[in-house]
């Protein structure tokens, strides 16, 4: 590293630190105004993402060129945030919509050192998406039909991109305000050694099962990726210790891989957190966090019952044995305080929670329980390091979410500002006016595609804002057009091409991305098929004023459905299964779940009776 190397990493180190103390002090001691706020946070990631060295192999002379360009992106993001800062209160009462010539620059600088620092952040993907979107806003004028929108002037799209409708807007206020309390909160579990837990308590529950070893990933991923918020993130804590276990019990590379990427989603999709989404989805809908929580039960319930079914399933086709080895994981002392430490902190944030109490400062007090108790047991307490440690490694793990969140400000400015959004949305009404599961599908795969390559946080609040209000407007209501954005947004982590938790889980498998991602996609089959289930039979998605007597009938043929839907796609059920034992399977199962009628009833009950009726028969003859 150069010396110029060496400084902004130093740099990148006090800006993380920087960042979590004043998003603390500031929920303690009381916030700034919005622009101030969220100006200053972003201001540290840039900066922070700015120093982070990355090792190459180029030549020294482009080596220097990008620590020059890192160096210009620290001065960039500092001046634009001075100015910005110390200007807001006459630009917002006498110069906004008339900007003058320095009020421009700061908005052009700003933009680019959020483009650029995002790129570091994320990649090219969100890169050429976030072009793309300012290219839209240049040229759009130009294009036809639903693309066409008046012109803009530059010093419009500057200032729309620079703004509360663009990189201050909701996306980055959702991360400041609620995301980085809870990335706090999760590495505080790590440093005590409680996120620990987790894996021990996964081991001790499946101990002695042939599926054991996949199972315990999936406990695990759900515990651990509930705090998480990140599915990549999620593999590389928990897969080090499964997806090798998993091999070494016979599973292949690639259907341990897929699995372990495939349960890195259920977190982000498990009450009471659910890697915050929970928490972003009230503050974007005004919806209590209680109700979505509620709400959110059952389908993850559903989804993990799926993936444990989907691997037993495959251990009894392959004739899994239990690992001769399996530890028993004495409960010993260490892990009785962890687990007191788990009670108690996740105790205080739901007592918090369900009394009304705001998640930041839930979140924000059962961290300060956790650390306090921890701060007891010689076995769980913090050292020196270790709370610097906790700073500085939260705010690094913060980056991602922080400035990809500012960057979609950008693209949610480009699609509300130029009417794109709204003519989108009236496309996939009129789609859904004949053809509600075309537009249902339309919106799925907007989540899914815009989704690629971001946090969940992220693509969840990009696509809303498009698909949301049309799924609406078609008679599907607020929570539950929300969920389903919310778990497509999930579930684009591990779709091809870009399925960041299938290049984590490949790489720690050792076997290759696009085919792991595939195995990914068919063991997590039923996720994708859960939202339109929900969609069609609203008692499953239990909210204020549900029919529970629907619901009590809707539940075992939900059940029936995905054991059926699982047994012929793994090719298993008690026995290996024919090509047309599967597909009379499918098709029985595709007609339990379809708007339910007396007739689907009776012929998928014939398919099922057909299937059991032959087991019996090839039963008796062997």
């Amino acid at each position: 590293m150069s010396k110029l190397d060496k400084s902004l990493s130093y740099l990148s180190y006090i800006a993380s630190f920087l960042l979590i103390l004043f998003i603390v002090l500031t929920q303690i001691f009381g916030r700034f105004p919005s622009q101030v706020q969220y100006g200053t946070a972003l201001m540290l990631g840039i900066v922070a993402i700015a120093g982070q060295y990355k090792s190459n192999s180029r030549q020294s002379s482009s080596t220097t060129i990008a620590s020059m360009l890192n160096f210009l992106l620290v001065i960039g993001a500092v001046g634009s945030w001075a100015y910005f800062t110390h200007q807001y209160d006459v630009i917002a009462n006498f110069r906004e919509g008339l900007p003058n010539t320095l009020d421009l620059w700061c908005y052009a600088i700003g933009t680019i050192v959020v483009i650029r620092a995002a790129h570091r952040a994320e990649g090219w993907l969100l890169t050429i998406v976030l072009l793309a979107s300012m290219a839209y806003l240049a040229f759009g004028h130009l294009l036809p039909g639903i693309f066409y929108h008046r012109p803009f002037s530059v010093e419009r799209i500057l200032e729309v991109s620079y703004s509360y409708r663009g990189i201050f807007g909701v996306a980055l206020a959702s991360v400041v305000d609620i995301v980085i309390i809870f990335v706090v909160l999760g590495t505080a579990l790590r440093l005590t050694g409680v996120g620990e837990l987790f894996n021990d308590l996964a081991l001790i529950l499946t101990r002695g099962r042939r599926s054991g070893p996949a199972q315990t990933a999936i406990i695990a991923s759900a515990f651990f990726g509930s705090i998480n918020g990140s599915a990549p993130a999620n593999v590389a804590a928990t897969g080090v210790l499964t997806i090798p276990m998993m091999k070494r019990s016979g599973f292949s590379a690639r259907f341990a891989g897929g699995v372990e990427a495939s349960a890195s989603c259920v977190g982000q999709i498990m009450p009471p957190v659910m890697g915050v989404g929970a928490f972003i989805m009230s503050d974007v809908t005004g919806i209590p966090y209680v109700t979505i929580m509620i709400a959110a039960i059952l389908p993850a319930v559903f989804y993990i019952f799926s993936l444990m079914l989907i691997v037993a399933l495959e251990a009894g086709r392959m004739k899994i044995e239990p690992l001769s080895d399996d530890s028993s994981s004495a409960w010993t002392r260490v892990m009785k305080l962890r687990s007191g430490l788990l009670v108690l902190s996740f105790g205080t944030l739901l007592t918090l929670l369900l009394t009304g109490f705001p998640a930041t400062f839930s979140g924000l007090v059962a961290t300060g329980v956790l650390l306090g108790a921890a701060s007891i047991f010689s076995e769980t307490r913090l050292s020196r390091k270790d709370w610097l440690a906790m700073f500085s490694d939260s705010g690094r793990d913060s980056l991602s979410v922080l400035l990809s969140c500012a960057a979609i400000g950008i693209v949610i400015a480009a699609i509300s500002s130029t009417g794109f959004g709204v003519k989108l949305n009236q496309e996939i009404t009129a789609l859904g006016e004949g053809y509600l599961l075309l537009a249902l599908l339309l919106a799925a795969a907007c989540s899914i595609v815009l989704g690629m390559g971001l946090p969940t946080a992220a693509s969840y609040l990009m696509v809303i804002f498009v698909a949301g209000p049309a799924l609406m407007e078609l008679g599907v209501d607020k929570l539950t057009a929300n969920m389903f954005v919310f778990y497509y947004a999930v579930l684009s982590a591990i779709t091809p091409p870009v399925a960041l938790a299938v290049f984590a889980a490949a790489a720690i498998a050792k076997t290759n991305p696009m085919g792991l991602a595939i195995t990914a996609v068919r063991i997590a089959a039923v996720g994708f098929i859960l939202p339109l289930l929900w969609v069609y039979h609203p008692p499953l998605l239990v909210k204020p004023g549900s029919d529970v007597v629907a619901l009590i009938w809707y539940l075992p043929i939900v059940l029936i459905a995905i054991i059926v839907f699982s047994a012929s796609q793994i090719g298993y059920l008690f026995r290996p299964l024919r090509l047309l034992e599967r597909l009379v399977l499918f098709a029985g199962g595709a007609l339990l779940i379809v708007p339910l009628s007396s007739l689907s009833f009776i012929v998928a009950g014939g398919l099922i009776l057909l299937i059991l009726f032959i087991f019996k028969g090839k039963a008796q003859h062997g």
